[in-house]
């Protein structure tokens, strides 16, 4: 039986050393998670957790989840549907409340991403689709960061997906999560016939992922922008970035510095997971915020040059 005993904390500096825990390679049939320490969970935890969960069930393992009684967030737990997720049923000794302008509880990326990212999007900034809200800059944020790297998920990983979100009023933060347990990154460029690809490491095949023009569709696009844009916006709203697949983890903190490197004792990620973290203060014009995203990331053509330009 492969053990885990899940640490208390899996928020901010916490949640590396729970990804090296689950990253480690797994021989045999039944793993067993130990929850009696767990305290604190962020999204990009139940996301990681879930994802690897599920692939863990897809490859034939029995996984069990001990010492729920004695965890101190199991009802949390339930509430975001993190349990119910991986197959896990426990009687509810609480009552569900409207989550709006709370929580999304965790979510299957399987049917329309726009969908998916209106609901999600609406649960985070309720009444935000409504252009003049106060929410409205935050609900379209939200929107087009989730549908952006879940139809990565769908469209590139080869992998099942997960998304969900939470606001903390007191923080004045909306942390975003979304986690598959497909190929990754790296696997994705070469699969998709990259010369190039073949001298890249997992920190560098994330690296790429974020300059424009890149897509693991292997051909001359007009796509592959979404995480380069995901990133610019992030770093003109101070967020908190965080990717990880396979052995590769990048950070970007508050001030817009990145730091990628591999994860620690040889821990992989069999997939991708991307979280967010946006203070919602500095979310007033997102259409501002993407066109100054698109310039930085020099996607905006000089004015007066059209298509129809000839030298």
């Amino acid at each position: 039986m492969h053990r885990i005993v899940v640490p208390a904390q899996i928020n901010a500096a916490g949640l590396p050393h729970f990804l090296e825990l689950i990253g480690q390679p797994v021989t045999e049939r039944t793993v067993l998670l130990d929850f009696a320490q767990l305290r604190r969970v962020s999204p990009a935890g139940m996301v990681a957790l879930v994802a690897t969960v599920k692939r863990w069930q897809r490859d034939g393992r029995i996984v069990l989840f001990d010492n729920l009684g004695s965890c101190a967030i199991t009802g949390y737990l339930q509430r975001m549907d993190v349990l119910k997720t991986c197959d896990v049923q426990l009687p509810e000794h609480f009552t569900r409340h409207q989550a709006a302008g709370r929580f999304m509880p965790v979510q299957l990326i399987d049917h329309p991403v726009d969908a998916m990212g209106h609901d999600m999007a609406m649960c985070v900034a309720p009444g935000g689709d409504d252009l003049d809200h106060p929410l409205a800059a935050l609900y379209d944020l939200v929107w087009y960061v989730l549908t952006e790297v879940a139809n990565n998920v769908r469209q590139h990983s080869g992998g099942i997906g997960y998304a969900t979100a939470q606001v903390t009023q007191h923080e004045g933060f909306v942390r975003l999560a979304l986690a598959d347990n497909g190929k990754g990154i790296r696997q994705s460029f070469r699969d998709a016939g990259f010369s190039w690809s073949a001298g890249l490491d997992d920190p560098g095949a994330i690296q790429k992922a974020l300059e424009p023009f890149v897509s693991s569709k292997g051909s001359p696009t007009n796509e592959g922008v979404g995480l380069t844009l995901v990133s610019g916006l992030a770093r003109l709203t101070g967020a908190r970035l965080l990717i990880v697949s396979g052995r590769g983890m990048l950070t970007m903190d508050a001030h817009g510095h990145v730091i990628a490197q591999e994860q620690g004792h040889g821990a992989v990620f069999q997939g991708t997971l991307l979280a967010l973290t946006v203070p919602q203060n500095q979310v007033q014009d997102f259409a501002a915020l993407l066109t100054a995203a698109k310039a930085a990331a020099g996607l905006l053509r000089p004015p007066g040059l059209s298509d129809s330009f000839q030298p």
